[in-house]
């Protein structure tokens, strides 16, 4: 490809072109943080030399590999980061002018010889892949930027439209380009429509990580978005003004549209379903697509969670908060991993011990309160919380193991993490459920009957978990279905049908239940001492 593209220019361009080349490839062999540092410096002076030259377009394609592979390093690199608040900041700090330097550089390099360009058809791939990368980096630096500080920042649309629309109008009519998104045309509508998605994706009610999983979804599900130079039913989305605005819903097709004969639409229903069968798929997989998550850093249940939050901002719902946070002060004690939540939740009406040898025991305070909730301060965090993880929470009031779920996590400096929480109950019980084994040929021939145990958890209906039976299992091992025995619980002997998979947790998952009374009950199991 660099040696098609040097025969494009003027003498000169072979030595600039090997010289950028060679210059980013010696940087990108280095670890992400110093290698987006050499490059943004590099790049940086070659803006200052770059008047008057008319090449850029054609060096910057040759790197532009380079310079993705880099980012996407360091990208990666926050993902991994998660509780390590001084490298997400360090990455972030590198990102964001990386990438606002390579913005600039095909901005101003567009604005010069775009046009001259254009006016040889022979070029037109070469301009849609220029705007195409142009779009590429907007997108990057909207997404840093936002991880760095959640707020409402728009994309530049009264830029990307305009040169979107030159350059698919290249090589052919406008509608042509549209009906037939192949080659560096339908890159670019891809480019296009992931930035369409992207202005209904970014918002403050995500953090950190969860911006970043966000962005990898709705990379991966753009190419799903109907591009149409009409507008109709299947294509509402639109921009009814020349201004920073992304598309939204039109009800008819904007003045300036119908005046010129076509504009950019856009349908995202498509999108809306692909997602909803994504949240299927990982549900049923337990595990995140490889396509999403190459190295397996992304959790189950952190994606659900982001999952069900782009399923309302796609469709246009807007999310609000079920419940008012007052500010409050106050500490409580928390307790992590499914084990030992069941054997706080065991000890409750037993009076507290002076000193427990339970580990995952910790002290939190509290910043904020809710009817369903509480914000928590965790001070010198140690790694272990995460989103959707269960807990168990006391306060100093009472004995009370109550069992609630890790919502919100923000990770601050100095090991600390704000840790936003939905209760789900206020009397948990830990129950032993009971399935018949698999047993030997042996067993079979003598009758004998076997039994596994199963350790839940079980939460009565009341209104913190909308009035449903639910069982917490430490991992999905319960069929749809199934009626299991639970043998000594408060209530005697119970029953459980299971009606549904609830919630898939960072460690744990819910299962929606109803009690039965079955005809032929089941054979009884024998009963441990302690067993619940």
């Amino acid at each position: 490809m660099i040696d098609t593209l040097k025969k494009l220019f003027v003498f000169g361009l072979e030595s600039r072109l090997e010289k950028a080349v060679a210059t980013v490839e010696s940087a990108a062999a280095q670890a992400p943080v110093q290698a987006m540092q050499s490059i943004g410096d590099w790049l940086t002076q070659e803006l200052r030399r770059a008047e008057g030259r008319r090449d850029g377009l054609a060096v910057l394609r040759a790197i532009d590999a380079r310079l993705r592979s880099v980012l996407e390093d360091g990208m990666s690199g926050m993902l991994e980061a998660k509780s390590n608040h001084a490298r997400m900041n360090l990455l972030l700090q590198t990102t964001v002018p990386f990438c606002a330097t390579i913005a600039e550089a095909y901005t101003e390099t567009l604005r010069r010889d775009m046009v001259e360009l254009a006016r040889k058809p022979a070029n037109a791939p070469l301009v849609q892949a220029s705007v195409c990368n142009w779009l590429y980096w907007i997108g990057r630096e909207h997404v840093v930027r936002f991880v760095r500080e959640p707020k409402t920042d728009k994309l530049p649309w009264h830029e990307i439209r305009p040169a979107a629309e030159f350059a698919l109008g290249l090589g052919g009519t406008f509608a042509s380009r549209i009906a037939r998104p192949d080659g560096e045309s339908g890159r670019l509508q891809k480019q296009l429509s992931y930035l369409v998605l992207l202005s209904r994706t970014l918002t403050s009610d995500l953090q950190g990580r969860q911006l970043l999983i966000a962005d990898r979804v709705a990379d991966i599900l753009a190419s799903f978005i109907m591009v149409s130079d009409q507008h109709s039913s299947q294509t509402p989305f639109g921009q009814a003004s020349d201004d920073d605005n992304p598309p939204t819903v039109l009800t008819k097709m904007p003045t300036q549209a119908r005046a010129a004969g076509h504009g950019l639409f856009y349908g995202l229903e498509k999108t809306l379903l692909e997602l909803v069968a994504l949240e299927k798929l990982i549900g049923v997989q337990n595990k995140v697509p490889t396509k999403m998550d190459p190295a397996g850093r992304i959790a189950v249940a952190e994606t659900l969670v982001v999952i069900k939050h782009l399923k309302n901002r796609w469709a246009g719902r807007d999310v609000k908060r079920q419940a008012e946070r007052k500010p409050i002060s106050g500490t409580l004690t928390i307790c992590y991993d499914f084990s030992a939540i069941r054997r706080m939740i065991g000890q409750t009406g037993v009076a507290a011990p002076t000193r427990s040898n339970e580990t995952t025991l910790e002290r939190a305070v509290v910043e904020d309160v809710s009817a369903s909730g509480v914000g928590l301060k965790l001070s010198k965090h140690t790694g272990w919380a995460s989103m959707g993880m269960l807990l168990g929470v006391k306060t100093d009031k009472d004995n009370l193991w109550r069992v609630a779920i890790i919502r919100r996590l923000i990770n601050r400096a100095q090991g600390e993490v704000m840790a936003g929480i939905q209760f789900m109950a206020r009397e948990p019980e830990s129950i032993r459920l009971t399935r018949r084994a698999n047993v030997s040929q042996w067993e079979k021939v003598t009758e004998h009957h076997s039994w596994d145990n199963l350790l839940a958890i079980y939460l009565r209906p009341e209104p913190l978990n909308d009035n449903l039976h639910l069982l917490i299992v430490n991992k999905a091992e319960l069929e749809l279905g199934k009626t299991y025995g639970a043998p000594g619980t408060r209530e005697g002997d119970l029953f459980f049908r299971v009606v549904l998979r609830q919630e898939i947790g960072a460690d744990c998952v819910f299962y929606r239940v109803e009690r039965v009374t079955p005809d032929a009950k089941p054979e009884q199991a024998a009963r441990e001492p302690g067993a619940a």
